[in-house]
């Protein structure tokens, strides 16, 4: 092996080593218990990279065959390019408060959702158990965020998603 092989593979092992104690550490602060699940699988098996596509498609229902088990959650994929996009960036499209109704958290309870009925705010997705509860939480979003990420942290022990 040359200097440059060598080099590229310590810097390889480098990176391995640091990707398994990130996930590692992620995993230990996850507290999965406290998510949304049927099963270990969120979002009731709709696709979470499906609702941030452009044209404001229909969210989509995910197949069974290609799924991402993250951090203690099953997220089901339309597509494997949406599964692709989802592990780059899982923050993005994680949904807030663990997948419950985001008005119910704001005022203390967890209660189911529609996964059909959401907002988008700025990073964020928050779902709904129906219509009126998400116009409740919409007519003042900050406001409500603010007392959801307080309730979702006393449930789970976890930080809000930004």
């Amino acid at each position: 092996m040359n200097l440059k092989t060598t080099h590229q593979l310590f810097l390889t092992l480098i990176f391995a080593l640091a990707t398994a104690l990130t996930s590692h550490a992620a995993d230990s602060s996850r507290n999965a218990a406290e998510y949304n699940l049927q099963g270990k699988v969120g979002l009731k098996g709709y696709d979470p990279v499906s609702y941030w596509q452009e044209g404001g498609s229909q969210p989509k229902k995910g197949n069974s065959s290609i799924f991402l088990d993250y951090e203690g959650v099953r997220y089901l994929f339309s597509t494997e390019n949406n599964k692709d996009l989802f592990e780059l960036i899982p923050e993005k499209y994680e949904p807030t408060y663990g997948g419950w109704c985001a008005w119910a958290m704001a005022n203390g309870s967890k209660v189911d959702i529609n996964p059909e009925i959401y907002t988008l705010s700025g990073n964020r997705i928050h779902f709904f158990v129906g219509n009126r509860p998400k116009r409740n939480f919409e007519r003042s979003i900050q406001k409500y965020e603010a007392l959801a990420d307080k309730n979702w942290n006393a449930f789970s022990g976890e930080n809000p998603r930004l």
